[in-house]
């Protein structure tokens, strides 16, 4: 599995919940013969009502059933992501853990939402994270659901064009990724560059004085030999480059910067390098990933 492009989305349907597993389906199906799957993450109930999704920093999964194993197909810290291009079988979502504003990884009491996608179905999802201090974000529960509708009418709705230009008043609301097989398009996945599906923290969010952690997350895992820390860069605008240490979770395929220095009272930037990580075939990202954010 690669990620071959990349576009935006703002459409997900509103559903009722009551503080347990509520799962609503439309058997509609569209001509395309891909599915796909969106998913929008909310603090709260309330937060879900008002449509704010957040916060940053949920851990989502997505699996397929392959020869009798869930095998991983996407992961993102994003409170919210889409992904189409999907072939039919059955799928699991999970949200196993979020990172706090510290970036230490907090498991979630979940409980992982099994579904079944059908040719030119989209199974769109929203996730309320109960029980939670809004400001902390300190534990609770996910509870999901599921709408699934005719993917043709989901892309009309969503008004979007033909990749890879979105509107330009969506690029930064949602993320999407159109993906292909491997199985089916060996020569293609061998190509295609690996993705950063989401990052922590967030560009402009602001977190507590002391040692950073930052997090990218990637679309596909990544070859564990092929990191080289002289390619992530993490720049203080007063302290200047901060020395850190990185290093690559291959469980979660997510590459991760701590710093060795207390960092206090300015705005840092992080830069990692197209040419900082591969995949399995040797394919680096097409461009480097930055983000800045403000350190209390």
């Amino acid at each position: 599995m690669r990620p071959l492009a990349a576009r935006v989305l703002a459409v997900f349907l509103a559903f009722q919940l009551s503080g347990c597993l509520s799962v609503q389906t439309q058997s509609q199906k569209g001509r395309r013969p891909e599915a796909g799957v969106a998913v929008v993450v909310f603090v709260d109930d309330a937060a879900r009502r008002k449509g704010e999704p957040g916060p940053a920093g949920v851990l989502s999964e997505l699996e397929r059933r392959e020869h009798g194993r869930w095998q991983p197909v996407f992961r993102s810290l994003a409170p919210r992501w889409s992904l189409t291009g999907l072939p039919p079988g059955r799928y699991r979502l999970r949200f196993p853990a979020r990172l706090d504003e510290a970036g230490r990884v907090v498991p979630l009491s979940e409980k992982p939402k099994k579904f079944n996608l059908q040719a030119g179905e989209m199974v769109q999802v929203q996730a309320v994270l109960e029980h939670m201090p809004v400001a902390l974000v300190v534990a609770g529960v996910v509870v999901v659901a599921v709408v699934a509708v005719a993917l043709s009418k989901w892309l009309k709705d969503a008004d979007l064009p033909e990749p890879p230009l979105p509107p330009p008043e969506l690029v930064d609301v949602a993320f999407h990724l159109t993906w292909e097989w491997a199985a089916a398009y060996p020569e293609a996945a061998d190509r295609a560059a690996p993705v950063v599906t989401s990052h922590f923290p967030a560009a402009g969010a602001q977190v507590p004085p002391g040692r950073l952690k930052l997090v990218w997350v990637f679309s596909e895992r990544l070859s564990p030999t092929s990191l080289d820390p002289q390619k992530l860069r993490v720049l203080g605008e007063r302290s200047g480059l901060i020395p850190g240490v990185a290093s690559y979770d291959a469980s979660r395929w997510w590459v991760v910067w701590e710093s060795q220095t207390q960092v206090s009272g300015e705005k840092v930037h992080a830069t990692l390098d197209a040419d900082a990580v591969e995949d399995a075939s040797g394919n680096e990202l097409e461009r480097a990933v930055s983000f800045s954010f403000w350190v209390r």
